[in-house]
């Protein structure tokens, strides 16, 4: 019996197979050399962190990036992350933060501002800088509440409200660019009118029973009683101004307390006692912020 013919397609289907195999040998696996330059960009930028040269890991980074694909792009994730970690541990980001922090206990928001802005892309996502910058932003609305309040008083003509407000924004930001116009504008108001001085009307010549002197007590008790009000009127109005401006970093300090601004009723608060160092009513608000703090920490970890 004659044998089949051969089945050609069965010998171009095993060519190609034979080709294929010898291409896959000669190139590699599919993707080999993709995962060979990530892990070599990855080993290189974490051993660049370690030793502190993040310039130079931040290069490697960009390769990984371009390298890890699939599967090894979270690869790229913890180089970066590894790096964002080790800038934000460097002491040129620290001492960065302790001027910010520096800035706002000493009211001087413009400054913080100003070097948070200043921080580089690592140090900036640091948790700490974070924190700052939610005080900054608490602040800055403090004082933005009492700018409003302030220029109300002097659109008023309220010299004595226009002062409280200059010492309660001075309490929390000494460097607010309106601050210099705004004592003007507070000086201003409190300035006196002038007052207008009659002209002189000469004198009558005195005839000579004129010229007899005068009895000494007639002249004396009316000078004394005349001195008295001058002497006692500045004491009891700056005690006044000063009870007053208390009064109103108080009610300021209870209406931040009851908002669950801690941060701006502490302010307030200190503002109170640095005007008023006796007022009864400071330490007894001081305590109920501090007891209202510590229930609103206590009920975040609970939730936590």
């Amino acid at each position: 019996m004659p044998s089949p013919p051969p089945r050609k397609w069965l010998r171009w289907l095993g060519g190609i197979a034979v080709l294929a195999m010898v291409i896959v040998y000669m190139n590699g696996k599919p993707g080999s050399k993709n995962e060979s330059a990530c892990n070599d960009a990855i080993d290189s930028g974490l051993k660049l962190v370690a030793n502190g040269s993040l310039d130079g890991a931040r290069q490697k980074l960009a390769t990984a990036k371009t390298a890890c694909t699939g599967k090894s792009s979270a690869k790229a994730d913890d180089l970066q992350a590894a790096i964002g970690k080790a800038g934000a541990a460097s002491g040129g980001c620290q001492r960065s933060v302790r001027a910010i922090e520096r800035n706002i206990d000493g009211h001087q928001l413009q400054g913080a501002a100003r070097g948070i802005a200043a921080l580089d892309a690592d140090c900036a996502g640091a948790a700490s800088v974070d924190s700052l910058r939610k005080q900054l932003a608490r602040q800055q609305a403090a004082a933005a509440s009492v700018l409003v309040g302030l220029r109300q008083a002097l659109d008023g003509k309220d010299a004595t409200a226009a002062q409280n407000g200059i010492a309660r924004l001075e309490a929390i930001d000494r460097e607010a660019v309106e601050l210099p116009q705004l004592k003007a504008d507070a000086q201003a108001l409190s300035a006196p009118a002038p007052v207008s001085v009659p002209a002189p009307v000469p004198a009558p010549v005195p005839t000579t029973a004129q010229q007899e002197p005068a009895p000494a007590r007639a002249v004396e008790r009316p000078a004394v009683a005349e001195r008295r009000p001058q002497e006692t009127s500045p004491v009891d109005s700056g005690a006044a101004m000063r009870n007053e401006m208390a009064q109103s970093f108080l009610r300021d300090a209870e209406r931040s307390l009851l908002e669950g601004k801690f941060d701006a009723a502490k302010t307030y608060l200190e503002s109170a006692r640095r005007v008023d160092p006796g007022n009864a009513r400071i330490d007894n608000l001081s305590r109920r912020i501090r007891e209202r703090e510590r229930q609103v920490l206590q009920t975040e970890t609970t939730i936590n």
